[in-house]
């Protein structure tokens, strides 16, 4: 379809409007940020004034590795640009950088150039994945690194060179040192290594050692960092919180491919959960299906490497699916971290690895469909400068309409993101752009210091880099709040709203008027949406 740099050049421009589009969702507020964005940031501040791995509020950095806030502060070690202006910027070009990469593994890979610039552009315009890197948040450096990583071992399993072995280990290295899901590359790559056909034992033993001992080192140092410095090896925070069932984990993880499948605006996402127990079983059935195409696909590459080499493409992304959707299962049931709507952007490393198994599959269905009568004859295509069968032209179109609805929603994002009137935009992330007249108040008079909301999606978080606050949930009981008050700095705001969003919050243990009655509680705001109070934890009851 395309030669090889026009088709580069291409690729390029697709790239670089992907980063636009992130670039334009934060245009008017800024980067989305989250609590999570909070500790990166300030980690990454730390970096900078030579304090090490401390986060906001003292505490050690732990609860993820350390790529992140090391790229966010490296902008300021050679140019003094603040980690929270880095951010934005610095998501967007890795957004770019995995559309680039996307395509043209794709193009490397697939017969059909049709489909390789369909899902280059499927992965830039998908409404999730652009959401999640307009956020201050380490999956979009995660899902680049997965992106090479997987293209990286893929290539290694077809010329055996221990060249690309290494090359694809410190890729996988890269990817533990970004999120410790990333050891799930690990789980892939090292059987892989130590199976593949066609080298001498003594050989796939030296290539396991590879593929085990280059990610391991620096993801071990990092460990035992954490355990000098915090007594656990992810942090305090990774001890076990709940029980999640995993009904639950597999209604959300249907939502969200039914949203990756048939892209929709998120105002209407009600009546997804109206199908999801129906579909849950379907999906399981799914689930078991790749599993089987995978298997029975690995089996016949171990016997004809040669005739089925071009399967460890789909093999790789569907077992990365496999693997990965299983951790999240296992550390959601053991963590007790529920994966709904405000953590969704944990499935969305799965994005691509699917979305590239599935474009595998429909270009294997083109070859056939070529080599089949009633598909109809050559149409030729000037504009693209190839010819197609019918039924290609036909899927052809249906992609692009699917991809077109795709834009369409992202550009109706980019709008939103922009407006004041986008009350929930983003499901409470970027919470600068939820708007209300408390939040209003709290920006206009420049609060400084922590906010406590009894709404954990409705907290505002100053977009000046120099009035970051941290934000907090107030306690579930009266008892806990009382004695959080009572320990509270001065600079600390309390924020109760009254609307009618249903949040999982205090009120049901006490309410407005029991914090009103509290002597060391200073009403500053009484607003249509909620109250505002400041701490005098001084003040005698």
């Amino acid at each position: 379809m395309f030669a090889g740099r026009r088709y580069t050049l291409l690729l390029a421009a697709v790239a670089a409007l992907g980063a636009g589009m992130v670039l334009l969702r934060g245009a008017t507020y800024g980067v989305g940020l989250h609590w999570d964005s909070i500790n990166h940031i300030s980690v990454a501040r730390s970096l900078l004034a030579g304090e090490g791995w401390v986060e906001w509020h003292g505490g050690d950095y732990a609860e993820w590795p350390p790529l992140f806030p090391i790229l966010m502060a490296a902008p300021g070690f050679l140019f003094g640009v603040d980690p929270h202006d880095v951010a934005g910027p610095l998501n967007a070009l890795l957004f770019g950088l995995t559309l680039f990469a996307a395509g043209h593994g794709l193009r490397r890979r697939i017969e059909s150039r049709m489909l390789a610039l369909w899902g280059c552009l499927a992965v830039g315009s998908a409404l999730h994945l652009t959401t999640v890197a307009s956020w201050a948040l380490s999956e979009p450096v995660f899902i680049l690194f997965v992106t090479l990583s997987l293209f990286a071992i893929d290539q290694y399993l077809r010329d055996g060179k221990r060249a690309s072995l290494i090359w694809a280990a410190l890729l996988v290295a890269l990817t533990c040192q970004t999120r410790y899901l990333g050891v799930v590359l690990v789980i892939i790559l090292l059987p892989l290594a130590l199976l593949r056909p066609g080298l001498p034992l003594s050989e796939k033993l030296k290539h396991g050692a590879a593929a085990a001992l280059i990610p391991a080192i620096p993801f071990g140092l990092w460990i035992l960092s954490n355990l000098a410095r915090t007594g656990s090896p992810f942090g305090p925070v990774f001890m076990p919180r709940g029980s999640v069932t995993l009904h639950r984990v597999l209604n959300m993880a249907l939502i969200e491919l039914a949203e990756w499948v048939l892209p929709h605006p998120l105002a209407d996402e009600g009546w997804w959960y109206a199908v999801t127990p129906a579909l849950t079983a379907l999906a399981v059935a799914a689930a078991f299906a790749l599993a089987a195409l995978i298997g029975f696909a690995l089996i016949r590459i171990y016997h004809q490497p040669k005739a089925w080499r071009g399967w460890i493409f789909f093999c790789l992304h569907g077992g990365f699916v496999i693997v990965y959707f299983i951790s999240i299962a296992i550390g959601t049931k053991f963590w007790g971290v529920d994966i709904g709507w405000a953590n969704r952007r944990y499935w969305a490393p799965m994005y691509i690895p699917l979305l590239f198994a599935l474009v595998f599959l429909l270009d294997r269905f083109l070859i056939w469909l070529r080599q089949r009568p009633w598909a109809g004859s050559a149409v030729r295509l000037p504009a693209l400068g190839t010819s197609a069968s019918r039924g290609t032209v036909i899927l052809g179109l249906l992609l692009f309409i699917w991809l077109g609805n795709s834009v369409r929603l992202n550009g109706l994002a980019v709008i939103r993101s922009n407006s004041d009137e986008a009350m929930h935009l983003d499901l409470g992330y970027a919470a600068p752009r939820w708007v209300n007249d408390v939040i209003h108040f709290i920006r206009d008079e420049q609060l400084e210091g922590i906010i406590i909301a009894n709404r954990d999606a409705n907290v505002y978080i100053h977009t000046d880099p120099s009035k970051i606050s941290a934000v907090h949930t107030l306690p579930a009981s009266l008892g806990k709040l009382e004695k959080m008050i009572a320990e509270a700095a001065a600079d600390t705001y309390l924020v109760f709203f009254n609307d009618t969003i249903p949040m999982p919050a205090p009120p049901d243990k006490y309410g407005l008027a029991e914090l009103e009655a509290m002597p060391a509680l200073e009403r500053m705001a009484q607003l249509d949406s909620g109250v505002v109070f400041r701490v005098n934890p001084n003040q005698a009851e």
